[in-house]
């Protein structure tokens, strides 16, 4: 049962995560503009963007739902369960409710229509709240199941990784995912652009970082080559392929999609491979 729980908290708070990038994409986010209902009623609504951003809250119930179940399961039914799983459901718990309440602030306050700074910070911190949840969750997980492994992946290149996602989520939650024009590697046709506009500073900062994380995963593969360092060094650069021709391709959707859905499998996955002391004991195997 835990592990079933657990699994499907991590999948439905994955799909959450990448449908909430279809509704930010296809700017359906105040397609239904009260909440939790869709203008007033549990219907399904007849307008298409008002469906994606219905499904949204759905997929997001469910998530939640499981995200409970495992807290419960873990705390109360397999008390046995390493200290560390504890802490990460409670994180994953805290946060979902958190991602909630911040949902229902965004549609309140019309922040996906991203007409101030106020609203592009609500906006990316709720992506961040989603983030803390999957990590908490695939943390959980891999307390549970994972014993000590000093051939993940570093906490200094997982460092950069997450640095350069932070950033990401920042252009994209304010406007600024065109800032250097569909252009790659220059930025408006410099290799060093004009600064003096913020979104252009933010765009091009983010790119500095995507390639110093490329240079530390690069680096992390030859000074401790292993199955773990060569798949995350693979993934690094599947993930640049899709943000670059994401970029190239003047933001076509199906690529856009493609790069939020690698984007978090890429974290969640470096999450779970992380050199951690999983500090797990022998007894805690009945637990599932």
């Amino acid at each position: 049962m835990l592990r079933l729980s657990i699994g499907l908290a991590i999948l439905f708070t994955y799909i959450v995560m990448i449908w909430g990038g279809a509704v930010r994409s296809t700017d359906s986010g105040l397609a239904c503009p009260d909440w939790p209902l869709c203008y007033g009623s549990f219907q399904l609504p007849k307008d298409t963007s008002a469906k994606l951003e219905m499904g949204h809250r759905t997929v997001s119930g469910l998530a939640g739902i499981f995200v409970f179940l495992t807290f419960l399961l873990i705390w109360f039914k397999h008390k046995t369960a390493p200290k560390g799983a504890k802490i990460a459901s409670l994180v994953a718990l805290v946060f979902t409710i958190s991602a909630a309440l911040t949902g229902m602030k965004m549609i309140r306050s019309e922040a996906p229509s991203l007409k101030y700074v106020s609203h592009m910070l609500l906006e990316s911190f709720h992506i961040y709240e989603s983030m803390i949840i999957l990590a908490g969750l695939v943390l959980t997980y891999r307390f549970l199941t994972k014993e000590e492994d000093t051939t993940g992946v570093p906490w200094w290149a997982y460092a950069f990784a997450v640095t350069t996602m932070i950033t990401g989520v920042l252009v994209r939650y304010t406007g600024s995912g065109e800032a250097c024009g569909h252009q790659w590697p220059l930025c408006n046709g410099q290799l060093i652009p004009d600064l003096n506009n913020w979104q252009v500073a933010l765009q091009f900062a983010h790119r500095n970082i995507s390639y110093v994380t490329w240079l530390a995963f690069l680096l992390a593969m030859v000074s401790s080559f292993n199955r773990t360092t060569l798949t995350a060094f693979i993934l690094i650069n599947v993930q640049f392929v899709f943000a670059i021709s994401m970029v190239l391709s003047g933001f076509f959707l199906p690529l856009v999609f493609l790069d939020t859905a690698m984007g978090f499998f890429l974290f969640a996955w470096l999450t779970y491979n992380l050199q951690l002391k999983s500090g797990m004991e022998p007894r805690v195997k009945p637990a599932w």
